[in-house]
C-alpha cells in the first residue's frame, strides 16, 4: 500500500459556511475546549519542572503560604525602585525581547508581551542564566515532541512569602524558558502573574516561537511535505469522491501535535472498510492523509486529520479556513 503524509503550516480557522470535505466547524465548536496549563512560579534556578507539578498546583485551586525560605538567586537585573510597575516599564527587558534573534527552525509568533503562555501540552520550565532564545530552542530541540517555546522575564520573590513574617520580600529577576508540545499563538498569552501574599509576580519581555521544521517520518508513509493550506480535493478521473472523512484530536496534557495519530486513523479506516466490504469484496483504502492544527479565535484547538483514498498534490492545498 502506498501512503503519503502531507503537513501544512499552522492552520487558523475562520468560521465559514460548511462545505463537503472542508472543515466541520460545527463539530469543532461543539467539541470540548483544549486543556490549557500555565507554568508554576516557584521553580528553582536551572531545574526542569514536569507538567504534572504544574497541573497539580492548578487543580489545588489554593494559594500556598510560604516559610520565608531564601530562593535561588536570579540572574536578571532588579528594577529600581523595586516595584511591579518599575519592573514592567524596565526598558532593558523590552530591548531583550525586541532585539532577540529568532533561532533557525523557528518562527516568532509573539514579541515583548507582558504575559507568558497558558497553552496545551506543557512540557516543562527551566530558569536560564540570560535572556537566550537559542538556549531555550536547544532545550526544545532535545525534548521529544516539543513544538514551541516561550522565553520571558519574571519578577519573583527572594524569599518564599509568608503572610506574617515576610509578606512582600525584595524581588529577584528570573529568565524563564517553557516548552510546549503543540504550536502556540499570541492569543494564549494570558498568564500575567499572580499575588503571593503581598508580593506581586509579573512578567515582561515575553517572546514565543513555533517550530517550523517538519516532524519525523512515519512508517508506511512517505513525506511529510509542508503545505500552505489544507487539501481540498476534487473528484477523481472516474468522478468518484476520494475524501473518506476526518478525525479531530483535541489538545490536552496527554494529547499534543502528533501526526502519527492521523496515520493510525488512516490505517484504521482501511481496516474497517475491509471488514465491511461490498458484495463483490471491494472497499476503499486510505492511502493519503492531511494533518494540521486547527485554531479558533487564535487558540489552537487540536490536530485535524483528513483522509483520502487517492494521493493529491500540493496544488490542491487551497483550504485556508
Amino acid at each position: 500500500m502506498r501512503c503519503v503524509l502531507f503537513l501544512p503550516t499552522l492552520f487558523t480557522l475562520a468560521v465559514a459556511v460548511p462545505k463537503p470535505q472542508l472543515i466541520d466547524t460545527q463539530a469543532v465548536e461543539a467539541a470540548p475546549d483544549p486543556v490549557l496549563v500555565a507554568p508554576p512560579y516557584d521553580v528553582s534556578s536551572g531545574t526542569l519542572t514536569t507538567a504534572g507539578s504544574a497541573i497539580a498546583l492548578q487543580r489545588q485551586g489554593i494559594k500556598r503560604d510560604g516559610d520565608c525560605t531564601p530562593q535561588p538567586a536570579g540572574f536578571g537585573p532588579v528594577a529600581t525602585p523595586d516595584t511591579p510597575n518599575a519592573f514592567l516599564s524596565n526598558p532593558d527587558f523590552s530591548a531583550m525581547a525586541n532585539n532577540a534573534t529568532t533561532p533557525d527552525g523557528y518562527t516568532l509568533v509573539m514579541q515583548n508581551a507582558a504575559a507568558s503562555l497558558s497553552a496545551s501540552k506543557y512540557m516543562g520550565l527551566t530558569n536560564l542564566r540570560s535572556y537566550d532564545p537559542f538556549e531555550c530552542a536547544s532545550l526544545c530541540n532535545k525534548a521529544l515532541g516539543c513544538q514551541a517555546f516561550n522565553m520571558y522575564v519574571e519578577r519573583d520573590p527572594s524569599l518564599d512569602p509568608n503572610k506574617t513574617n515576610c509578606p512582600n520580600p525584595p524581588s529577584l529577576t528570573n529568565y524563564k524558558c517553557t516548552l510546549w508540545g503543540v504550536p502556540v499563538s499570541a492569543a494564549e498569552a494570558k498568564n500575567k502573574g499572580q499575588w503571593r501574599d503581598s508580593f506581586q509576580v509579573v512578567i515582561a519581555g515575553s517572546n514565543a516561537y513555533n517550530k517550523v521544521s517538519a516532524p519525523p517520518g512515519i512508517a508506511c508513509f512517505t513525506g511529510p511535505v509542508q503545505l500552505g493550506g489544507a487539501i481540498n480535493a476534487p473528484k477523481n478521473a472516474q468522478g468518484q469522491d476520494t475524501y473518506m472523512g476526518y478525525k479531530h484530536h483535541i489538545f490536552s496534557q496527554s494529547q499534543g501535535f502528533d501526526p502519527s495519530l492521523c496515520a493510525a486513523d488512516c490505517l484504521a479506516q482501511t481496516a474497517y472498510d475491509r471488514r465491511h466490504s461490498t458484495a463483490d469484496g471491494s472497499y476503499q483504502s486510505c492511502v493519503f492523509f492531511n494533518a494540521y492544527v486547527i485554531s479558533m479565535n487564535g487558540v489552537p484547538q487540536g490536530l485535524y486529520c483528513s483522509i483520502y483514498s487517492q494521493v493529491w498534490s500540493p496544488a490542491y492545498a487551497t483550504n485556508y479556513g
